[in-house]
């Protein structure tokens, strides 16, 4: 029986089938190749994907159909890289590093205060957002049962996730800027704009967006996540990289700011944030090759 075709039920031989519309098999091919490429990655870890597409041939015991080959293609496609973590650590994770040395700059040269570099991660928050919807948005773009999800998926993330910004924004902004730029409300797009113009804060923010920038088109779209992406382990993946590095962050900025925001502490601040930044960034590439 063909892959992309049933069994006719008004006939009476069992090898004659009624042939699906090709829309249908395109469907079909690419929504079996993911859940299939998930499975063998998980069942042969170790394996390059010419490998693991050997053990697929191998398993049609005959030369495969032409509906087999575009099947393997597919599948094929959508496996982790043949050489995985090794590649990718010393690209995007020294290119994070780097860009998050940048604010090193302001701290020794232009006198930073806390506030100054939490309101900068604060602004990193933003920049995270754009590039995860962006990420969900290209997600498989070629497979259309997706873009059902994403029709509502996208846009509550853009809600959801940005209500959680604007309201860790008012805590950042109210806690450590004072009067002169406590938000009204929950707009906080505005005393951001006047804490990056007051502060200088354009270049570290073009570093971070860069860094980011290099490590969706980088990880994402050349290496090819995109094609095992889950949107439901894209809304999520932002969330915990926001807790667990701002509750360090605020915790030790309160104690930086209850010191006097002396120059070392800030310092240990800074170091505190490129370790927590680099240990998720490792954890999320490293989980979407699983």
């Amino acid at each position: 029986m063909s892959p992309t075709g049933l069994p006719s039920p008004t006939s009476g031989s069992p090898d004659k089938v009624i042939q699906a519309p090709p829309w249908l098999a395109r469907l079909l091919t690419r929504f079996i190749a993911r859940q299939a490429a998930r499975g063998l990655s998980e069942k042969y870890p170790g394996l390059a994907p010419q490998e693991i597409a050997e053990k697929m041939r191998a398993d049609f015991h005959h030369p495969p159909t032409e509906d087999e080959q575009r099947l393997l293609e597919a599948v094929l496609a959508r496996l982790p890289g043949e050489n995985g973590e090794t590649e990718e650590k010393p690209v995007s994770a020294w290119v994070l590093v780097a860009a998050n040395l940048v604010p090193l700059a302001g701290v020794l040269f232009w006198h930073w205060s806390v506030f100054a570099l939490i309101a900068l991660f604060w602004m990193e928050n933003v920049i995270v957002g754009v590039f995860f919807v962006l990420r969900m948005l290209l997600a498989d773009p070629r497979d259309p049962a997706l873009w059902a999800g994403k029709v509502f998926l996208v846009p509550f993330f853009c809600f959801h996730y940005g209500m959680f910004t604007a309201v860790h924004g008012l805590f950042v902004f109210g806690l450590f800027g004072g009067k002169a730029y406590d938000p009204h409300g929950l707009q906080v797009l505005e005393p951001a704009m006047r804490v990056a113009r007051d502060f200088g804060l354009w270049l570290p923010l073009a570093a971070l967006l860069a860094s980011h920038g290099f490590s969706f088109l980088w990880n994402y779209l050349w290496r090819g996540q995109f094609r095992r992406a889950k949107l439901t382990e894209l809304m999520s993946k932002p969330y915990g990289r926001v807790v667990v590095l701002h509750m360090g962050i605020i915790l030790g900025a309160i104690a930086t700011t209850a010191l006097g925001s002396p120059l070392w502490a800030l310092l240990v601040l800074l170091a505190l944030k490129i370790g927590l930044d680099l240990k998720a960034h490792l954890k999320e590439h490293s989980a979407s090759k699983a």
